[in-house]
């Protein structure tokens, strides 16, 4: 493992940023200016979200214009950029073009700084996540990504299998701001799904199901569903449009179930579980979701989760929970347990940071026991700290990774 240097600085690049709503990003450059605070943030569009409106500047470092990126890091001496999603990973490297003459979806030619991070000898290091690029049929290891970027974090299977240095690394979730409170009293259960408009997210198939449901239900939609609200029969609903974190949280805490109906489309095919997902698991929702990825690297179906399958319809799955409430949500509090600790923001930001030679700042809440005092024996807490443990985490998940593949 390296060791830092003071002669070694991070730049982070991003699209829109800070804007809350792009979740797990949001979170995660927190955490990166959180634990290494002299981290330099740079945007294509600050200060705005992707319809082109202003946010708030209480992001608590300065985040600069791309195009101000050269100078800065000369001046600034940067030594390290970091950057989220395939289409930004290519775009600085100038390799948006893909074999066959297709480009990589989102990337830009304009983004290209090759020469620049060749003569300054700036190491690169990037997550491919789902999405942002990342097609369905877009051929990964045709793009070589390792022959810039010295890190590769990634949570999916097929960037995994193209690319052998790549580390595995879960989601992230704001684990204290996504706090879990307790479930109110059942009946009615409080089904919830969050969710921005596409057809990849299946919003007929979760209608046609809740219309089969009887009075124990009600559902909570949130997001821009407007049109779709003609096919809903079954009128135990609450329509909320789209809301900010701070208010799906409230919704996320006041409901007992998080229903995912997710599918491929031609654009992307959503990684497991989503960020909405996650979000309302820290909360101790039971979710309920589909796994197109067939991603078994962390949850579990029947222990954390709840799979739809071609054999387990959702409104059986809803039935069931119905008829089976308590056993439900033991299998949420199980969940919600996994989320909180090994897809927590502080601890993979802090592995992440590890992975590219950086030493972050500790985290008091997580800093070592006093020397008089302790450990509880086989404490839950205690554990998942072991498991997280650098450079121990690499070599599970490692072992991980090749039992799924």
């Amino acid at each position: 493992m390296s060791v830092v240097t003071s002669k070694r600085r991070l730049a982070v690049i991003d699209s829109n940023f800070p804007w809350i709503q792009s979740g797990f990003r949001y979170w995660e450059n927190l955490e990166i200016h959180r634990q290494l605070p002299d981290t330099l943030f740079f945007a294509t569009n600050p200060y705005t979200d992707v319809s082109g409106q202003r946010q708030p500047t209480d992001f608590p470092a300065p985040v600069h214009n791309f195009f101000e990126l050269i100078p800065m890091a000369i001046e600034e001496n940067i030594t390290d950029i970091y950057c989220v999603f395939l289409s930004m990973a290519v775009s600085l490297i100038g390799r948006e073009k893909l074999p066959g003459g297709g480009t990589v979806l989102g990337a830009s030619r304009e983004l290209n700084i090759l020469p620049f991070i060749k003569d300054q000898k700036i190491k690169m290091h990037t997550t491919i996540y789902p999405g942002g690029g990342l097609q369905p049929d877009t051929p990964i290891h045709a793009i070589e990504i390792p022959r810039y970027y010295s890190t590769v974090f990634t949570n999916i299977q097929e960037v995994l299998s193209a690319y052998s240095r790549s580390i595995y690394v879960p989601g992230m979730i704001n684990a204290d701001f996504y706090a879990a409170k307790p479930k109110p009293n059942p009946y009615p259960i409080k089904l919830v799904f969050a969710a921005h408009s596409g057809i990849r997210k299946n919003f007929p198939d979760l209608i046609q199901a809740f219309n089969q449901l009887d009075d124990r239900f009600h559902l909570h939609i949130i997001g821009d569903w407007q049109p779709y609200l003609r096919l809903i029969k079954n009128q135990n609903y609450t329509f909320h449009g789209l809301l900010l974190p701070e208010q799906m949280r409230r919704v996320y805490q006041d409901c007992h179930v998080f229903v995912s109906c997710s599918k491929s489309d031609w654009t992307a095919s959503d990684g497991f579980p989503t960020t909405a997902a996650g979000d309302a698991m820290a909360t101790e929702c039971l979710l309920v979701t589909t796994n197109s990825r067939m991603d078994r690297f962390v949850l579990q179906s029947g222990w954390d989760y709840l799979e739809i399958t071609e054999y387990r319809k959702l409104v059986d799955i809803l039935r069931w929970v119905g008829d089976n409430f308590e056993q439900a949500m033991t299998i949420a509090a199980n969940g919600s347990q996994k989320i909180r600790t090994l897809y927590n923001s502080k601890v993979v930001v802090r592995n992440k940071l590890l992975s590219m030679g950086f030493q972050p700042i500790p985290d008091p809440v997580n800093a070592a026991p006093a020397a008089d005092s302790q450990p509880v024996e086989n404490d839950p807490e205690t554990e998942m700290k072991k498991f997280w443990d650098f450079p121990n985490w690499k070599n599970t998940l490692k072992n991980m990774v090749k039992k799924n593949r």
